[in-house]
């Protein structure tokens, strides 16, 4: 079969120039991630210096070859660029300039650049560590959850791969002389794979880019974006996971609600901009106290609530009490001594995997409405109905120690109703 090598060469650039400005496009239309502009022009130069490349003759080499060989190396650095902005990172723009620099500065070395075989090697070789690169500011990103990311580093990898070949394939094998590269099968063989390499490269930065955008979206509903905690969707749903995997851990979970004292007084005399800033001083309090693996959501206006596994209701209870003492001390310095904001708080305690959430808030709710009869800035705590057995209530100490696994559990059959705390 006859290989056209100027046909497929005009198709490289055509295409490579088309999935430039797609990428332009995309980019264009969600300024909210600038990369794939930047991939977008990466292609779009390339096409620039390959269709120089291949027009080799008719103009002459310094455009052809020497200002070609640059464009090239400017689109290889801007992928690399492009692969830091994804991932959040600066770019300086000299920096995507080193590689043309010293092209340049090799193209007016005499000596050196009469032999066209050193000039491929020097090329190839820059082009190699731009692709390494680009693959290694995509590698450093992996824990952002993008199926596409691995692909694309990899792909990175096997091109650096095939273009460092091309520097003992150029210096040892006559197929691959560039005193006829432009026009033989090596010169086919290198724009079939830059055909194919740009095809797949942009179809994995537009699938990045989707993925990045359908994450954030997921996030962004699964998160209240005024304490920047989980919502009461995500909670709801990851509280009913947690009780699911009782059946292998074995482990009770709490239910923790929270609510805030007094909170429409506080928007009321402060106004919402200091009620919003309590919102927060409490979601960043609560979360260092429980931990940020633990799921904390906020499920309502001045309503939080926690699923927490532990080892027994005392454990519970001591939890809570916690976040309540430091929100305590973390509301001091809200800058205004009349504003002493506190939070009150019930607890519920779930054993069953088959347990319903609903339920269990219900009992949780239930305890924290008895905390806000009583005072506020209290904890207090129920049993679920299938939980429990007839006897007395048992009062709580003040502030009670969290339970090691030497202790004996307090959901058993001796243990009454409900049992309560007093603050």
């Amino acid at each position: 079969m006859h290989l056209d090598v100027q046909t497929l060469s005009v198709v490289t650039v055509f295409i490579t120039a088309l999935l430039g400005a797609l990428l332009v496009f995309a980019g264009l239309q969600n300024r909210s991630i600038r990369a794939p502009m930047w991939w977008g022009a990466a292609h779009v130069v390339n096409a620039s210096g390959l269709g120089l490349l291949i027009s080799r003759g008719a103009a002459p080499d310094f455009v052809t070859v020497d200002l070609a060989n640059a464009l090239v190396l400017v689109g290889y650095g801007l992928t690399w660029g492009g692969s830091r902005i994804f991932d959040g990172r600066k770019v300086q723009p000299l920096m995507i300039m080193v590689a043309p620099a010293i092209w340049i500065v090799f193209c007016q070395l005499h000596g050196l650049a009469a032999s066209a075989d050193i000039g491929v090697v020097v090329v190839s070789t820059m082009m190699a560590l731009l692709a390494l690169l680009a693959a290694e500011e995509l590698w450093r990103g992996r824990d952002e959850p993008l199926m596409s990311r691995w692909p694309s580093v990899i792909v990175l990898l096997a091109y650096a791969a095939v273009l460092l070949a091309r520097v003992p394939a150029t210096l040892l094998a006559p197929l691959f002389s560039a005193d006829t590269f432009t026009r033989g099968l090596s010169f086919a063989l290198l724009a079939f794979g830059t055909l194919l390499f740009t095809v797949v490269m942009a179809f994995l930065q537009l699938n990045m880019t989707k993925e990045r955008t359908e994450l954030k979206h997921k996030i962004n509903s699964l998160v209240d974006p005024l304490s920047g905690v989980a919502n009461r969707r995500a909670f709801l749903d990851g509280a009913k996971s947690l009780l699911a995997q009782q059946e292998f851990d074995q482990q009770p979970l709490a239910i923790l609600l929270f609510d805030l004292d007094r909170f429409k007084q506080i928007n009321d005399r402060f106004g919402h901009g200091i009620g919003d800033a309590v919102l927060q001083t409490f979601a960043r309090t609560a979360t260092a106290t429980l931990g940020a693996d633990v799921l904390f959501a906020r499920i309502g206006g001045e309503e939080f609530a926690s699923c927490v596994p532990v080892g027994d209701l005392d454990e519970g209870y001591a939890i809570a009490d916690r976040v309540r003492r430091n929100f305590a001390a973390a509301a001091t310095h809200l800058g205004d001594p009349g504003l002493l904001p506190t939070v009150s708080a019930g607890i519920a305690l779930g054993c069953d995997p088959h347990a319903d959430v609903q339920e269990l808030l219900a009992v949780a709710d239930r305890a924290l409405y008895r905390a806000k009869e009583r005072g506020r800035n209290r904890v207090e705590a129920e049993l679920p109905a299938a939980q429990d057995v007839p006897s007395a209530d048992i009062a709580a100490p003040s502030l009670v120690p969290v339970i090691g696994a030497g202790r004996a559990a307090i959901v058993n059959a001796s243990i009454g109703r409900a049992r309560r705390v007093a603050f």
